[in-house]
């Protein structure tokens, strides 16, 4: 029985310095880039006032001059039915457009901007991922300190993507938020539905 009550005890201490750890602010900065060509980003995490401090980097052009240009390669039409299957279950888009509103009320925007242009290739496709992008601009442009630019294409499938910020976020707030959606029923059918599009 003592041994059963220092465990409890021990658990508790546990769960207790993790949620006051993840109540300490943490700010981020970062600058990603992304097109057919090349990737490049490069991220700063300062965490627990300074004493945690997590940097990576990705050079776009070291990547280039190392590696011989590749051919260009159309993605399957199997991940584009996937996207198709999980953008139609009922009440999912719902439910993922008010996860992002609550992140980004969760999250101090010190400053961001975002330039982009999406496009699947098919324009039924295009339109459905836009129904889930436009809105989340919406929201993302509502800071002052935001800036976003985010451009379908209808007709040719491409992914062209550049951001930099600043931000600050307690990630308790976070972890909250997507715990309660990924343990929600209507992402756990959005999941079967991409599990049944891979198993086609």
């Amino acid at each position: 029985m003592d041994w059963l009550l220092l465990f409890v005890w021990v658990l508790l201490s546990i769960l207790i310095t993790l949620v006051v750890l993840l109540a300490v602010p943490l700010e981020w900065r970062f600058n990603v880039e992304l097109d057919e060509d090349h990737r490049g980003a490069d991220s700063h995490i300062r965490w627990l006032f300074g004493l945690v401090i997590i940097r990576t980097s990705n050079d776009p052009k070291s990547d280039s001059s190392e590696k011989p240009a590749k051919p260009k390669k159309r993605k399957p039409k199997r991940n584009r039915q996937s996207l198709r299957r999980v953008l139609s279950v009922d009440g999912f888009v719902g439910r993922l457009l008010t996860l992002i509103r609550r992140i980004v009320s969760a999250i101090h925007i010190e400053q961001l901007s975002v330039q982009a242009r999406l496009g699947l290739g098919d324009p039924a496709d295009t339109g459905q991922l836009w129904g889930v992008i436009g809105p989340v601009t919406g929201l993302l442009s509502i800071p002052k300190a935001t800036r976003i630019n985010i451009e379908p294409d209808f007709f040719n499938e491409v992914l062209e993507f550049q951001s930099d910020g600043r931000l600050r976020v307690i990630p308790l707030r976070l972890v909250g938020l997507l715990l309660g959606f990924l343990l929600s029923f209507n992402t756990w059918r959005a999941f079967r539905a991409i599990k049944a599009g891979a198993r086609e």
